[in-house]
């Protein structure tokens, strides 16, 4: 079984050395979402035929506009959409709402090289191993694994989290930080917001996560404001910190948390989250909605549409913070993306008074539906499934 990043060079050697008899596999730790674009050619809302678009805009010297292979390769896997540039086309990927192609990316892609490198390799592996094992689930995402398999051999085998993740009810969490478990103590049921972006990202837009944090304030709606990943720099938020503290209604962890632990005390209601996998699926076998605020470059614009855009929809969605090529009118509604201190203000503050109301509601029994749901799979259909890679 191979990552879904890194192992390509070292495929053929494998096959060389255990056989061509020998099944190879391909672990798929994301959504099944993110996994179908890398399946389905640009004409099904994927991107696989990528080398054919190369290839087509390589041969033609009106397209190819005197640029070398890799320069076209990485315009073609930066649009993923059969062309070398956003262009405003429909992307239809089945189990989410129709998107403009420019709506598949939170912004503009940092690194491009790099991330279309990675995309190129892991099309490849894709094309190149038996099968794929997905560690996404039916309850979740059963039409887009449906279609995946139209593609491919998928295997999903759920969500795949660390044991505890699972524990719920009168299975008390260990919260080792003592400040933050009293500050989760000393709130109601359900009544606080975890804002966490994760091991890596963090908003760069800082002034839009200041308007988050002072309309939470205005309001006295509690929050935990996670200042973990790599790319925060606590010190040059200081005078904002400070007045978070100050304020009493938010509690600022400057270090890394147990969020499993965290998701699981009784008190936290919510996850204000980049879109990573990781993070919302933790939060979704809790029973915990989320609002989607996506900051990376791959799956994370996809995984918000996904939870925000389903039959039963577990996720509110941040539209004003994207960037860039982004900042177009979106498809699934509302207005056209401006980015500007304003219009986060009212999309905000908007979309906190409507978790307040009758839809916040909808989204929390829904979260509680699926979290269910996920239960259910996890020992009974996805445990068949891997009872079948058993016997491959």
């Amino acid at each position: 079984m191979l990552d879904h990043t890194g192992p390509l060079p070292t495929l053929p050697v494998a096959k060389q050395i255990v056989g061509l008899e020998c099944k190879t596999f391909m672990y798929w730790p994301g959504s099944a979402a993110r996994l179908y674009s890398y399946l389905a050619p640009s004409n099904k809302g994927g991107f696989s035929d990528w080398e054919a678009t190369v290839d087509k805009y390589y041969m033609d010297e009106t397209l190819r506009m005197g640029r070398d292979r890799g320069e076209i390769a990485e315009a073609v896997c930066t649009a993923k959409n059969g062309t070398d540039k956003l262009i405003g086309m429909t992307i239809s990927i089945p189990g989410l709402k129709d998107m403009y192609d420019y709506e598949r990316e939170f912004g503009e892609v940092p690194m491009r090289s790099v991330v279309s490198g990675v995309l190129q390799e892991t099309t490849s592996l894709v094309k190149s191993t038996d099968a794929i094992i997905c560690a996404s689930a039916v309850a979740l995402e059963g039409e887009t694994l449906t279609a995946c398999k139209k593609f491919a051999a998928v295997y999903p085998v759920g969500i795949q989290i660390p044991p505890r993740g699972w524990l719920k009810n009168t299975e008390q969490p260990v919260i080792h930080d003592e400040k933050l478990r009293m500050f989760l103590d000393g709130n109601d049921s359900g009544s606080v917001i975890l804002i966490s972006f994760g091991s890596i990202v963090f908003p760069t837009n800082l002034s839009a996560l200041w308007i988050l944090t002072s309309t939470l304030e205005k309001i006295g709606y509690p929050f935990v404001l996670v200042l973990g990943g790599l790319l925060v720099n606590a010190k040059g938020y200081a005078t904002d910190l400070a007045r978070i503290r100050a304020g009493g209604i938010g509690f600022v962890c400057e270090t890394w948390v147990d969020q499993l632990a965290v998701l699981q005390h009784p008190a936290v209601g919510w996850l204000v989250a980049h879109g990573g996998f990781n993070s919302a699926v933790e939060s979704l076998v809790q029973g915990i909605p989320l609002f989607g605020w996506p900051l990376a470059p791959g799956d994370n614009a996809i995984n918000v549409a996904m939870l925000s855009t389903r039959d039963k929809p577990v996720a509110f969605e941040f539209m004003q913070i994207r960037t860039g090529s982004a900042k177009e009118k979106p498809m699934r509604g509302g207005p056209r993306i401006t980015g500007t201190d304003e219009s986060i203000r009212r999309e905000i503050e908007d979309i906190v008074s409507r978790m307040k109301g009758p839809e916040g509601s909808v989204l929390k029994a829904n979260a509680e539906l699926l979290a269910a749901e996920l239960r259910l799979e996890r020992y009974g259909a996805a445990k068949k499934v891997v009872s079948e890679l058993a016997l491959v």
